[in-house]
């Protein structure tokens, strides 16, 4: 999509019927996406996607009359040059067409740059749904991920970053002033980090394993933003084998103090799930249950601070079942579906050193 232009998100008849009256969330979602193949035994595959539509349709979300399912349109290069450089742009482009890849980890087909587009366009459209108020949420279902895309680089299975286009392209469109960004990625969002890692007008909190266990082998306590960004990036390193009890203690003692101070007028969540117990990628130990009460806590503070107005985009998560669980517990919460909240909680040390760094910057 370019420029400023606003979008007609009537689809195919394959789409359900709008309904604008009764829709809570917006499903944002592609067949193309499962175009998106990077080569065998690569864990990044086109049955992730199918795991979570199939599960959404299972428990019959993908046709509920509180959801619309919204065929994406791809971002202009305009919107992609908002936050990364003209030169990136073009090297991904150039390297599609020689198919070499990025890294070892991130290789470059043909399509991959249309995909790409395509996946930044359809995080585009989940924003635009909740803030023109077609939709009172929104998922981003698509591929490729882009967390660990920064202005000039890729890497980590990433090209474009799908929420940064998303939140810079929504802030000049709606005016936006404050935008909290919550990365629930095992991996640390690097190339998030990087993007507004001077910039106030985005606060981003990061619960991932620790670096120094995991790549990116970034997100340390220490790094907390620059300039007049200072103070606007919060990274929580987790050590091997947290779970639910851990990350309940995270979002109680600073992702909720955190996000009241801030008082931000949008939610955007870097919805990785990697961090569950079954993953073969990490050494996290979170629960299926525990996506739809971190969607709980996250939906609970949008309602309060910013008339519930919450987009989550798809980022990793690698083990199917348990992924397509827990993506069915985060849409069963954002439809209106409730999901108590976690009984347990375990203090963690980094939460402690956080909320002292903090102090300087904000009342938690």
């Amino acid at each position: 999509m370019s420029g400023g232009e606003q979008t007609d998100t009537c689809s195919s008849n394959k789409q359900s019927s709008w309904r604008s009256d009764r829709v809570t969330t917006a499903l944002v979602y592609s067949e193309k996406y499962l175009e998106h193949k990077l080569g065998w035994g690569h864990p990044e595959r086109p049955e992730r996607l199918k795991a979570i539509v199939d599960g959404l349709k299972r428990a019959r979300l993908w046709t509920s009359p509180n959801v619309r399912v919204v065929e994406p349109k791809p971002a202009s290069r305009g919107d992609i040059a908002l936050v990364h450089s003209a030169e990136y742009v073009s090297l991904v482009e150039k390297l599609g067409a020689a198919e070499k890849p990025i890294d070892g980890d991130t290789p470059v087909h043909k399509n991959t740059y249309g995909l790409a587009l395509l996946a930044a366009g359809g995080a585009i459209d989940a924003g635009r749904a909740v803030l023109s108020g077609e939709a009172s949420n929104a998922f981003a279902l698509v591929r490729p991920p882009g967390h660990h895309a920064g202005r000039n680089r890729g890497g980590g299975f990433c090209y474009f970053n799908n929420i940064a286009v998303m939140i810079e392209r929504l802030k000049r469109e709606f005016k936006l002033k404050r935008i909290f960004i919550l990365d629930i990625d095992a991996h640390h969002g690097n190339g998030t980090q990087d993007i507004f890692y001077n910039d106030p007008s985005v606060l981003y909190m990061s619960l991932h394993q620790d670096g120094r266990t995991l790549y990116p082998g970034t997100g340390f306590t220490d790094e907390l933003g620059a300039g007049e960004g200072e103070g606007y990036t919060v990274n929580v390193p987790l050590p091997p084998e947290s779970g639910d009890a851990e990350y309940a203690s995270v979002m109680r003692e600073l992702f909720v103090p955190l996000a009241s101070a801030f008082k931000p007028e949008l939610i955007a969540v870097s919805a990785g799930f990697d961090a569950l117990a079954d993953d073969p990628l990490t050494q996290l130990g979170l629960t299926t249950q525990a996506y739809g009460w971190l969607t709980s806590y996250v939906v609970e503070q949008a309602n309060r601070l910013c008339s519930g107005k919450v987009v989550f985009t798809l980022e990793g998560g690698y083990a199917l079942k348990a992924l397509a669980d827990a993506a069915v517990n985060v849409v069963k919460v954002l439809v209106g579906r409730g999901h108590g909240l976690p009984r347990e909680s375990r203090s963690l040390p980094v939460v402690d050193e956080l909320k002292k760094k903090l102090a300087s910057y904000w009342k938690i």
